[in-house]
């Protein structure tokens, strides 16, 4: 499992870009960037958030389904 990517799945599965997340979620488009190139994580508080902001269950990111 590769959070990043499975967070990049799920965007682009919801149809939003990068910059229309971090817009939605008020950081920089350059952290989305980097939550999806594996280089950092989101906290558990922002991870709650993207999974709100794109309609996805924290256990489909997190393969646990």
């Amino acid at each position: 499992m590769n959070l990043g990517e499975n967070i990049r799945k799920a965007r682009k599965a919801a149809g939003v870009s990068q910059s229309e997340l971090a817009e939605r979620l008020q950081v920089h488009q350059k952290d989305i960037s980097r939550w999806e190139n594996g280089a950092h994580a989101p906290t558990i508080e922002m991870f709650a958030k993207i999974c709100r902001e794109l309609n996805a269950s924290a256990d489909e990111i997190l393969e646990l389904k």
